[in-house]
C-alpha cells in the first residue's frame, strides 16, 4: 500500500474525530442554555471533548477546545443581538470564556497523562469554579454568565444554591463529567477507576438527597396572591414616556391594569421598570394617580419610574400601600453601563415591613445579576422580593432565570416583571409558579398568581462566598500538588 494512502487515511480519521469532538460538545453547550434549556446537555457536554484531550496531540485539543467552548458558550451573542449592548461586548467575553476552558482542560489533560491519580478531575472543575466566582467579582455582568442557569429546571440540584450559591452547581457540572471521562480512562485499573467515580458520585448523590428533602418540606410562609401587569410598548414610545400626554396616557393604560387585577383578587400588583420618566418638581401628579389607583382597590402597588430629582436621574421604583401612601422609593444600584450613565446608583435596601406577612423587597433588573443586593435582603429576612425589570425580548428567560435562582439562594419567593420579556411569580424553591410573556406589541399582558413565601436569612446569605473561595484554594493546592508529582518523577 502506497505511504500517501496510509496518510490519507489516517488524516481523514484525525479530521472527522475533531469534527465529531466539536460537534458534540458545542451543540450539547448551546442547547442547554437560553431558549432550549435541554440542562441535562450541560453534564454531557464535556466529555467527548475532555476524552478527545486525553488521546489527541496538543494542537489538535487546543484547537477542538476553542471552537467548541467559543460557539457553547455563544448563545448571549445571538440573544443580545439588535439591543442597545453592543454585541462585540458578548463576543469578547464569550472568547475570554473560551481560552480559559481551553487553559483548564489543557491543564486537566497534562495532569492526567503526566500522574494517574484520582484527583485530577477536581482540578477541572475547581478551576472553572473560581473563574466563574473571581470574574463575578468583578465583571459588569456580575453572575450571568455562570453554566448554573442552566440548571434552572433541574430542581433537586439547584437547591444546593441555598448553601453554597451557584458556585456548588458549576462545580457539580465539571466535576461529574469529568470524574466519568477519567473513570473511562483508567477502565483497566479498576481500583483507580473506583476511586476516581467515587468521590464524586458521592458528593452527587448527597446533592440530589439535599435537594429532594427541600423540595420535600413545605415552606412555612404566609400565601400572598400577586397580579403583575406590562402594557406593549415600542422603542418609540419608550423614548417618549417622559412627555407629559405620553406620561398621562401610559399611567392611565396601568391604572386600568391595576383596576381588573384587584378585581380578580390580586393583593399587590407588580408593574415593569421605567414604564414612565418623571420630573419631581412638575409631574409628582401621576404618582399619585398611582397612589390614588391603590388606595381605591386596597392593593400594594409597585411600580419602576425613571425620576429627575434635585438635579440628578434615578431609576427608582416606588412602594404605595392600600392606604396611598408611598411607604418607600429604591433607587437602582446596579445601573446598565451603555444605557444609564446618566443615572445615579441607590445605596440603601429597599424593604417594607407588612407585619403578619412579614417583609418585602425591592431590586430593579440587573441588581439581580449580582450577590448584593440579594444577599443584604435574605440576611433582613425578606420573605418576597419584587423586581420591576425591562429585558430585551430576546434574553427573555435567559436573564428571568437569574432572578428564580436568586431567590433559591436567599430563601425567598421572587416576583419579577419585565417590559420586554416574562412576567414571572417563584418561590424560594425555584418552582415556576406562573409565567407569560410581556413582549407582545399588541396585548396588555397580565398575570395572576398566589405565591407563598420564604423565610429568608438562608445558609449562604449567613456563610457568603464560603464555597467560591473554597474551590479557588482546592485549584491552588491541586496546582502545587500535581507539579510536585511531576518534579518527584523526574
Amino acid at each position: 500500500m502506497r505511504l500517501d494512502k496510509i496518510f490519507d487515511k489516517e488524516f481523514k480519521r484525525r479530521l472527522i474525530d475533531f469534527v465529531v469532538t466539536v460537534l458534540l460538545s458545542s451543540s450539547a453547550y448551546y442547547f442547554s442554555d437560553g431558549v432550549y434549556n435541554y440542562w441535562l446537555l450541560t453534564w454531557l457536554a464535556p466529555i467527548p471533548l475532555l476524552v478527545y484531550a486525553l488521546r489527541a496531540s496538543t494542537l489538535c485539543v487546543i484547537s477542538a477546545s476553542l471552537i467548541t467552548s467559543f460557539l457553547g458558550f455563544s448563545r448571549a451573542i445571538f440573544a443580545y443581538a439588535n439591543t442597545i449592548i453592543p454585541v462585540s461586548v458578548f463576543i469578547y467575553g464569550t472568547f475570554i470564556n473560551a481560552i480559559i476552558y481551553t487553559t483548564l482542560v489543557m491543564l486537566f489533560r497534562y495532569v492526567v497523562l503526566r500522574n494517574e491519580h484520582w484527583a485530577g478531575c477536581f482540578i477541572l472543575a475547581s478551576g472553572w469554579t473560581a473563574y466563574e466566582f473571581i470574574s463575578s467579582l468583578y465583571s459588569p455582568a456580575g453572575t450571568v454568565g455562570s453554566i448554573a442557569y442552566t440548571q434552572l429546571f433541574n430542581l433537586p440540584i439547584i437547591q444546593i444554591a441555598s448553601i453554597t450559591g451557584i458556585w456548588g452547581i458549576s462545580f457539580l457540572l465539571l466535576l461529574v463529567p469529568a470524574s466519568i471521562t477519567l473513570a473511562w480512562h483508567y477502565r483497566k485499573n479498576a481500583k483507580l477507576c473506583l476511586k476516581t467515580i467515587a468521590i464524586p458520585m458521592s458528593i452527587l448523590i448527597v446533592t440530589l438527597l439535599f435537594g429532594g428533602y427541600r423540595l420535600y418540606v413545605p415552606s412555612q410562609g404566609a400565601v400572598v396572591k400577586i397580579g403583575m401587569a406590562a402594557i406593549p410598548m415600542t422603542m418609540e414610545e419608550m423614548r417618549s414616556r417622559g412627555q407629559q400626554q405620553e406620561a398621562e396616557k401610559i399611567i392611565s393604560r396601568y391604572v386600568h391594569c391595576i383596576d381588573l387585577l384587584s378585581r380578580a383578587g390580586a393583593e399587590v400588583i407588580l408593574l415593569p421598570e421605567k414604564i414612565v420618566a418623571l420630573n419631581l418638581n412638575d409631574q409628582v401628579n401621576l404618582l399619585e394617580r398611582l397612589a390614588e389607583a391603590a388606595r381605591k382597590n386596597q392593593v400594594t402597588v409597585i411600580a419602576g419610574v425613571s425620576v429627575q430629582a434635585d438635579d440628578k436621574l434615578y431609576n427608582s421604583a416606588y412602594f404605595f400601600s392600600p392606604h396611598g401612601e408611598t411607604v418607600l422609593r429604591y433607587d437602582k444600584q446596579h445601573l446598565l453601563p451603555f444605557s444609564e450613565g446618566r443615572f445615579t446608583s441607590g445605596e440603601t435596601l429597599g424593604i417594607g415591613d407588612r407585619g403578619d406577612q412579614g417583609a418585602w423587597g425591592i431590586a430593579i433588573c440587573k441588581d439581580m445579576d449580582f450577590e448584593e443586593p440579594s444577599r443584604g435582603y435574605s440576611q433582613a429576612g425578606v420573605n418576597l422580593l419584587f423586581v420591576p425589570a425591562l429585558d430585551f425580548k430576546t434574553d427573555s428567560l435567559l436573564h428571568a432565570r437569574v432572578a428564580i435562582m436568586r431567590g433559591v439562594e436567599e430563601n425567598y419567593a421572587v416576583a419579577r416583571a419585565a417590559q420586554w420579556g416574562l412576567l414571572s411569580l417563584s418561590d424560594n424553591r425555584g418552582n415556576i409558579i406562573t409565567m407569560e410573556s410581556s413582549a407582545a406589541e399588541k396585548e396588555d399582558a397580565l398575570l395572576l398568581g398566589e405565591i407563598r413565601m420564604g423565610e429568608g436569612k438562608s445558609l449562604y446569605s449567613k456563610l457568603g462566598n464560603w464555597f467560591g473561595y473554597l474551590a479557588v484554594g482546592v485549584f491552588i493546592l491541586l496546582i502545587i500538588f500535581f507539579l510536585r508529582q511531576v518534579k518527584r518523577q523526574r
